[in-house]
C-alpha cells in the first residue's frame, strides 16, 4: 500500500468515526433533552398572549428516547382559556446532538 492510500484511509476512518461519535451522541442525557424542550417551548411562547404553556394538569414532557444524532421527546401543551377538562394536545420535538430544538409548536 502506497503513502495517498495510506492517508486516504486514515481520513475516511477518521471521518466514519467522527460520524459514528455524532450518531451516538453519549453527551446527551435524556434529562438535558427533556429540559431543553421545555425551555425552548416556553421562550417560543413567552410574549404570546393567551398562548401555549407545558403547566396544565397532565401536560410536561411524556416520554423520549434516543435516536440517531439526538433525542426524540413527547411533550403535552394546553393553548388559550381550555375549558375544565378539555384534553391536552400533544406535539414531538427532536433534539440534536448540539442542543438545537426542532419541531416544536410555534406561535
Amino acid at each position: 500500500m502506497n503513502v495517498d492510500m495510506k492517508k486516504i484511509l486514515f481520513i475516511v476512518s477518521l471521518v466514519v468515526l467522527l460520524v459514528v461519535i455524532l450518531a451516538w451522541s453519549p453527551w446527551m442525557t435524556k434529562e438535558y433533552a427533556e429540559e431543553r424542550v421545555k425551555v425552548s417551548f416556553a421562550d417560543t411562547w413567552k410574549n404570546v398572549m393567551d398562548g401555549c404553556g407545558m403547566t396544565c394538569d397532565g401536560c410536561g414532557v411524556t416520554g423520549s428516547h434516543r435516536v440517531l444524532f439526538g433525542y426524540s421527546v413527547s411533550y403535552a401543551y394546553g393553548c388559550g382559556l381550555r375549558p375544565r377538562g378539555d384534553p391536552n394536545q400533544e406535539g414531538n420535538a427532536f433534539v440534536s446532538f448540539i442542543g438545537t430544538v426542532s419541531g416544536l409548536l410555534n406561535p
